[in-house]
């Protein structure tokens, strides 16, 4: 039996990359494109998936529509990859936050599911979800290539759970834009194969 792979895609850039914007609805902006074309085969050909499951936010669902769509490529999206809600973070800079709120936003990092955002997202609501929508693509993914374009707590959440690490390291686990990691799952096992990669 060949095993599933699925690869894991944080959207690019978008215009406020450094504001909290777990629910707001950003586009990509031009570089966010750029980055996102860049992950893609540098001669043109068709990348290795056989279907695409997306956040439904327009910084992911926008490229996967593209891809998709040039390579008649099957695609569904899916809410429970969406990104954490920030609550009343949402929208701010990471350098206003530090100067207004940063012992918060630092006990947030050390430990979001004993110090959630204010007015945001249960943190263990945020993880259950992603796991519940994991297991339903471990469901279906049976010897095939996926790709699963999401947001970056959303993969560190994946990679937290996959790899046992302790919530308290969580951010220790960087996610930029565009980044690539690939997972493979055979026998009731996933198996990290890189991370920051490229196919």
């Amino acid at each position: 039996m060949n095993p599933a792979v699925i690869d894991l895609l944080r959207h690019g850039e978008v215009d406020g990359a450094l504001c909290m914007g777990g629910e707001c609805d950003a586009p990509l902006n031009a570089r966010g494109w750029a980055q996102m074309r860049a992950v893609l085969p540098a001669d043109g050909s068709a990348p290795p998936w056989n279907g695409i499951i997306s956040s439904p936010l327009l910084r992911c669902a926008e490229f996967a529509r593209e891809v998709a769509g040039k390579h008649n490529l099957p695609l569904e999206f899916d809410v429970r990859f969406r990104e954490l809600g920030f609550g009343a973070w949402e929208g701010r800079s990471w350098e206003s936050l530090y100067k207004d709120e940063g012992e918060r936003l630092l006990a947030f990092q050390r430990n979001p599911t004993e110090n959630p955002a204010p007015g945001g997202e249960d943190y263990p609501d945020f993880e259950r979800r992603i796991a519940d929508a994991w297991n339903e693509l471990l469901d279906i993914a049976s010897e095939r290539h996926w790709l699963l374009l999401a947001h970056g707590g959303v993969i560190r959440v994946l990679l937290r759970l996959l790899l046992e690490i302790p919530p308290a390291n969580l951010f220790r686990i960087d996610v930029p834009h565009a980044s690539l990691s690939r997972l493979q799952h055979d026998y009731g096992v996933t198996r990290l194969i890189f991370h920051g990669g490229k196919l």
